[in-house]
């Protein structure tokens, strides 16, 4: 497809054209250069001929059509409802719960100081029992699902976990339980007086941390909760921007060289990975389409299709190819 602007330029009518009837209108004369014209005409004319000229050529001259599609497309559907925790009232964020057995050593909260606006806080104040924000998310059976989101951690040990228990058609159960750790020991109760706060290791707590948990779902379940939390150590975490859906995807390329254009190479990339997904090295001589199924993949990464045509020209295109849709 062809996008451009030009201008076309011209003079005002002269006196001798409104005395003739067409002084009411601007009119546009091309002249062809000849000796005794007005020079700035003449330029007018030229340059104008000129830009057309350069139209036309662009308009034939379209290098390579690149397309990518895939199944199921990106970015999949985020099933977790509030993912931001942007949404609540009376200081309580909609769609989420903080569960624990022992809610006197904790205290929870919707606070300010998320990724962008508000996040999920919770704090321990011993290590006697565990606590989580939850909720439960739709799931489909048969398909691999990804369970992820941010952490900012103070102190303590965090645990997210994907879980829930299912039912066959002949009554049995399964279940799931799908978790990641993460600890530290920043913020422990011996310092700084019997340990050096600078010889504590672990995540530093003025960032944000991603974590990510995939889990395939099996026969028998609709649902599962996303759990997360402290785990069995006084601490304070915070959470933002959680996500649930489709964690894998088929990547369905397409090029095709342009009129009198042919292709050299293809290569397909994901942005942050150093080894190609997919390089046709040196095509076939007069190769003019190409195209690849390119399966299990991540839903959360960005894609890039390289394609270099016989001269020497490179055309590239990404996938997803708005900022809202890259992870």
């Amino acid at each position: 497809m062809f996008h451009g602007v030009f201008v076309i330029m011209g003079r005002r009518p002269k006196p001798a054209d409104r005395e003739a009837g067409v002084g009411g209108r601007r009119s546009w004369q091309f002249a062809r250069g000849e000796a005794g014209d007005n020079p700035q005409e003449v330029l007018v004319t030229r340059t104008l001929c000129w830009g057309l000229a350069a139209l036309t050529l662009a308009r034939t001259a379209i290098a390579a059509e690149l397309s990518i599609a895939a199944e199921p497309p990106l970015p999949v559907a985020n099933q977790v409802r509030n993912p931001g925790a942007e949404n609540g009232r009376d200081l309580l964020p909609e769609d989420w719960s903080f569960t624990t057995a022992r809610p006197d050593i904790y205290t929870t909260g919707w606070v300010d100081g998320g990724r962008s606006g508000k996040c999920l806080w919770a704090k321990c104040r011993t290590s006697e029992m565990s606590g989580y924000w939850s909720q439960s998310v739709p799931v489909t059976a048969g398909l691999k699902h990804r369970f992820s989101g941010w952490y900012r951690l103070a102190s303590g040990r965090l645990m997210c976990y994907a879980h829930g228990r299912g039912t066959l058609p002949d009554g049995r159960t399964r279940t799931i339980d799908q978790r990641v750790y993460q600890g530290t020991m920043r913020g422990h109760w011996l310092a700084p007086v019997f340990l050096a706060p600078e010889a504590l290791g672990g995540p530093d707590p003025a960032l944000w941390y991603p974590f990510r948990i995939e889990v395939e779902v099996t026969e028998g379940f609709t649902s599962l909760t996303f759990s997360a939390g402290l785990y069995f150590q006084p601490g304070e975490v915070w959470f933002d921007d959680l996500f649930a859906g489709l964690a894998r995807t088929t990547l369905l390329p397409v090029v095709k060289a342009g009129e009198g254009e042919t292709l050299r190479r293809v290569v397909v990339r994901q942005a942050g990975v150093d080894k190609p997904l997919h390089d046709t090295r040196e095509l076939p001589a007069g190769a003019r389409e190409w195209h690849q199924r390119l399966a299990d993949l991540p839903t959360d990464a960005v894609y890039e299709v390289e394609a270099t045509l016989t001269d020497g020209r490179v055309v590239r295109q990404g996938y997803p190819t708005t900022e809202e849709a890259r992870p």
